[in-house]
């Protein structure tokens, strides 16, 4: 199939019974790839900064290494973190998302990878985890310490959050609207409103990359979500700065880590 058949096949989407990938460009085992025009997701920067923290962790016999990749979207990560060698479990629990999980899970032999329909906030149901990967949800929680806290309780090692916090400088951002800074569960941040009406958050199936309980999140202010992640029960804590790309103080003085305040923050407990 050529590269431009391919691209208007995966474009059909759900009347094909093709889901439609909107950030995943994942390899399937046939070769094609289900976001051509998209960075194949083994060098999106977000994972290869991921892997490195991975690997040196747990550098050997990953076959015994359970992860969970939490709100895994339509399961990028979880199927690059799968093909790692470790045994993954992905959450989703959006059905236009998990319908995309299900479609990359019949094209890869992956024994290692299961993929579950449910809310990231139901990750108990699922056992212990020796590390979790949470990319791209934390930002979308109404209660965020809290959700660190649940995580810690059920990882025995290393948790990876790459995700938006709050600055405490004020930026004007064409997307994200921040509320001045303010304090919920007793930590510095600023509101983000999900979704602007009743109407829109009915609808929130369509919205796949926004949040699913609540109608607003709240982003921890960067120092603060350090030291909730060390609070939590993390003795080890970082942020990772490595998937910033090759020119790191520039991404950190006036790119996007500046500009959309995103970065990747580690918690391990050493003495698992």
């Amino acid at each position: 199939m050529s590269l431009s058949s391919l691209r208007k096949w995966i474009g059909q989407g759900q009347d094909s019974g093709v889901p439609t990938f909107t950030a995943h460009n994942i390899r399937l085992d046939d070769g094609t790839y289900t976001k051509p025009d998209g960075t194949p997701m083994d060098q999106v920067p977000w994972f290869v900064a991921a892997r490195r923290i991975l690997t040196t962790v747990f550098p050997q016999d990953r076959e015994n290494i359970r992860l969970a990749d939490l709100g895994c979207l339509e399961g990028g990560y979880s199927v690059e973190l799968a093909r790692l060698g470790f045994s993954v479990t992905g959450l989703e629990v959006r059905e236009s998302n998990f319908a995309a999980c299900k479609f990359v899970k019949a094209r890869t032999d992956l024994p290692n990878l299961t993929f579950v329909k449910d809310n990231a906030w139901n990750l108990r149901k699922y056992g212990k985890f020796d590390g979790v990967f949470c990319c791209g949800l934390l930002y979308h929680l109404e209660q965020p310490r809290k959700f660190i806290e649940m995580i810690s309780s059920l990882t025995s090692r290393i948790a990876i959050f790459q995700t938006h916090f709050a600055a405490t400088y004020d930026i004007q951002h064409p997307i994200h609207n921040l509320s001045p800074l303010t304090t919920n569960e007793g930590v510095p941040g600023r509101w983000f409103a999900e979704f602007l009406d009743k109407d829109s958050f009915r609808k929130r199936e369509e919205h796949r990359w926004s949040s699913w309980d609540n109608t607003r999140s709240f982003w921890i202010q960067r120092e603060y979500l350090l030291q909730t992640i060390r609070d939590a029960g993390f003795d080890l804590v970082l942020e990772q700065f490595d998937g910033l790309g090759e020119d790191i103080a520039k991404s950190m003085t006036e790119g996007y880590y500046h500009t959309d305040m995103r970065g990747t923050f580690i918690g391990i407990k050493t003495q698992a």
